[in-house]
């Protein structure tokens, strides 16, 4: 049949109606690619397929299919050695969380009535859970940019020291710019952050009363930005502290990145796999 004959029949509204009742891009790539067929058995298996996903949807509603995502460039970058982003290591673990959830949905159907859908049932069953991996993802990350100070007990207290070392600075700060001897030179009694160092606004024309190391100045020239030299040294060890951190988020990403990339060959087969189901599923609904 050619693509005019198709056109003719409105047969393309069909497939544009089809992808969207699916959840996911994979199911929609999928459903783009239907085409009449001629093979008598291919015909009866997809019509299979269609009635089973339509009794399960009238059954038990909608399957779980919400999280699924093309992983396929994660999955690549771990299998090099890649480290993944906060962000990537979520869509994995939302896609291992369908896979769960999916075998919890076939699970819940009674004994008896498994018979009545044996192609979704042997695609579910081929599905491979990982729970450790979704779970240690879970408890590592809260959000794309954020880690949790769950990830690891360094990193917790790595965060508690910083904490502490911010209210020191912060405690001499205050001392400084609310004692007699130098308010007369502040440009006001605030305290700011310049390159990531804790500072107090000096009037440009005391700046040789004030021991010092200047960061910035305003538009005007007016205000200088000065780290104290007696918070020098603590600026110096928040900073360490700071740096501490990174590479213990950056070696949690890189654990969590090789647990995905022992098991990549098989979260790969999943997607494959949850890609047919949400196409399957997309045709039962329309």
């Amino acid at each position: 049949m050619n693509k005019k004959t198709l056109k003719v029949l409105e047969y393309y509204k069909i497939v544009e109606m089809l992808e969207e009742k699916t959840e996911s891009q994979l199911g929609r790539e999928l459903a783009k690619t239907i085409y009449p067929k001629t093979n008598i058995d291919e015909i009866k298996k997809m019509q299979n397929e269609t009635e089973e996903a339509l009794g399960l949807l009238i059954r038990k509603g909608n399957p779980p299919l919400y999280g699924i995502y093309d992983i396929s460039y994660e999955l690549k970058m771990v299998d090099i050695g890649g480290v993944l982003s906060p962000g990537a290591l979520l869509k994995i673990s939302d896609s291992l969380r369908v896979t769960r959830n999916l075998k919890k949905y076939m699970k819940e159907i009674r004994e008896e009535e498994e018979t009545k859908y044996p192609i979704i049932n042997k695609l579910i069953d081929n599905l491979r859970v990982f729970k450790d991996i979704e779970e240690e993802i879970n408890n590592a990350i809260l959000n794309e940019n954020e880690i949790s100070d769950n990830a690891s007990p360094r990193l917790r207290s790595i965060r508690r020291q910083i904490i502490n070392k911010n209210q020191s600075i912060k405690d001499k700060l205050n001392s400084i710019t609310s004692s007699d001897r130098y308010r007369k030179y502040l440009q006001d009694s605030i305290v700011t952050v310049r390159d990531g160092r804790y500072v107090v606004p000096i009037k440009q024309e005391n700046k040789a009363y004030y021991p010092g190391i200047v960061h910035d100045q305003s538009s005007s020239g007016a205000t200088l930005f000065v780290e104290p030299m007696a918070v020098v040294e603590l600026n110096n060890e928040l900073r360490e502290l700071e740096l501490e951190e990174r590479k213990e988020i950056e070696k949690i990403l890189k654990e969590l990145s090789q647990l995905v990339s022992y098991e990549g060959e098989n979260i790969s087969n999943n997607q494959k796999i949850l890609q047919e189901i949400d196409f399957i599923f997309a045709k039962g609904k329309l």
